[in-house]
């Protein structure tokens, strides 16, 4: 997540992609399908994630401080259960605040960088596991 937006200085010091962010967000193997929960329409697609927040690359831009209550789908091979239970597991929900908004390097998309608001410590686990079994 970046605390700044990317094309901000702090005293007229260009910040480093290091200092704009509190935790590393990873890239996955998956780019997997963000919803607007709310209004079930795709947003667009993960892009890179951390405990704290994520990048979301999609057709539309989004305004910044929208608040955005977020379905995130696996992929139908994706093999986690509920513990305690054989249900498996196909989304994560919670909501999270657009931080900053530009064009993607291909001006067809726009990267849009968001932090959690609202997630369960069960989410906030699971990302972790992505982080861990999918991250490159």
């Amino acid at each position: 997540m970046y605390i700044h937006r990317p094309d901000i200085s702090v005293n007229n010091k260009q910040l480093s992609p290091a200092e704009k962010r509190q935790l590393e967000r990873r890239h996955l193997l998956y780019y997997l399908r963000m919803w607007d929960a709310s209004h079930n329409k795709l947003l667009g697609h993960l892009a890179d994630v951390s405990t704290e927040g994520f990048l979301l690359v999609g057709e539309e831009k989004i305004e910044l401080d929208k608040e955005i209550s977020f379905e995130m789908k696996f992929p139908a091979n994706y093999d986690q259960t509920d513990e305690g239970s054989e249900v498996k597991i196909k989304s994560l929900f919670f909501k999270a605040v657009s931080c900053w908004s530009s064009n993607d390097v291909n001006q067809m998309f726009y990267d849009t960088g968001f932090q959690f608001t609202d997630i369960s410590d069960e989410s906030r686990e699971r990302i972790q596991e992505m982080i861990e079994e999918w991250s490159f």
